[in-house]
Formats: C-alpha cells, structure tokens, sequence
C-alpha cells in the first residue's frame, strides 16, 4: 500500500495527463480524475461542466476524429447524427437536459448484424455502426435532475467545482494576472517535471524488461 499512489496515478501515466494539459484540461486533483474516467469509460459520456473548461478540452482532444458539435434543438440533429454514426466520427451534444429517446439504441448498444454489416436503429432507419463512433452528451447544469435509468446508461463525469479545484484554478489565475513572468516559470517547471516523470517511467520499464529478459538468477 502507497499512498501517493492514486486513481489518476495508477490509471494513467505523466506524459498523458501532460497531453492532456496541452489540450486544455486543469490541472486541479478532479479535472485529472475525470480525465482518467473519459478515457477508461465503457458507456458513452454525460459530462457535467458549468464552466465550459471540459467541453473545450474534449473539442481538442478528439480534433482528430472530427468532432461536431451539435443539439437536440438542432434541425439537423438526425443527420448530423446518422452521418457520426456510419462514420465514425465523434459527436458532442450540448445542453442535455434529458435523454431523446432516439438515442436509446445507441447508449444500450442494441446492433444488428446482418451479413457482414453491424447495423443499428436510428428512428426509422437502420444505420451503418462505425465501432470508431463515439458521442458525448453535456450539459452545463450543475443541478441536472437525471432518473436512475439515464445513469444506469451512461458514464456520469462530473466537473463541477469543488473547493479544492477551485483554489487550485482560482490561484493559478491569480499568477497569471499579477504575476505572469512567474506563471511562465511554474509552467516550465510543471512541465520540466512531467517529462522527468515520463523518462523516469520509460527507464523503470526498461529495467524491468532487461530484467524479465535474464535467463537463470540474476543475484
């Protein structure tokens, strides 16, 4: 037992959460945790975010993957929708403040497949699934009533402000403003130390596997 060691720590290693810093995500204990969960989630997504920092920091992260955003108020919605699905693109969707049903086969993953075609059910259509497809519900109220059934159905990340990720965001604005020769070099060194970090983990792993590579006792 360790106690340093952690969620984020064991499920994630430094040159991600410093990726994911280069893409816009906080620094603070939670957004971290979060980020872990968004990574590692089987279900697909329903991220809470009042602030608006997690929907800028997923707009970046899957850039690649060309990203849109849309709604449920969109007049497009079902097109831009089916066009994610068949191509797997990822898909964000703002403003949940419940579940369209039209959604209900792709968040409980109800595919058909039908000579060599995976197929699902949008509306009245059955749409070719990308397994590459990815969609992202938000919404940025914190006090977001969702029924048991909706939670049972996706993965709840919640980036509402704690008091503790508020000082940490709260003082590194202050630094920012007051002092930004000194943010400048609590940047560099936070990212000095996360590359240490990185070099540190690849000479553990490589240790390890001259080690594991020995034949007979090594002592």
């Amino acid at each position: 037992y360790r106690e340093e060691l952690g969620v984020v720590e064991s499920l994630s290693k430094a040159s991600q959460r410093l990726h994911w810093q280069t893409e816009g995500l906080p620094a603070d204990q939670l957004s971290l945790e979060n980020g872990v969960i968004l990574d590692h989630a089987i279900r697909f997504p329903l991220v809470i975010d009042p602030s608006g920092d997690a929907i800028a920091f997923m707009m970046k992260k899957y850039e690649g993957e060309k990203i849109q955003k849309t709604s449920f108020l969109d007049k497009a919605f079902m097109k831009t929708l089916a066009g994610a699905v068949r191509f797997g693109t990822a898909l964000l969707v703002e403003n949940v403040e419940h579940i369209d049903p039209i959604l209900n086969p792709l968040l409980n993953r109800e595919l058909q497949r039908t000579g060599g075609r995976t197929l699902v059910r949008i509306g009245n259509e059955e749409i070719d699934y990308s397994p590459k497809f990815k969609i992202i519900l938000s919404t940025k109220n914190p006090a977001v009533q969702l029924t048991p059934d909706v939670c049972s159905r996706v993965t709840l990340i919640n980036f509402s402000v704690t008091p503790a990720s508020l000082e940490s965001q709260s003082l590194s604005q202050i630094i920012r403003i007051e002092k930004p020769e000194l943010e400048i070099k609590r940047a560099s060194l936070l990212k000095l130390q996360g590359e240490q970090n990185v070099k540190l983990r690849e000479l553990e792993d490589l240790m390890l596997s001259k080690i594991s590579a020995c034949e007979g006792s090594i002592l």
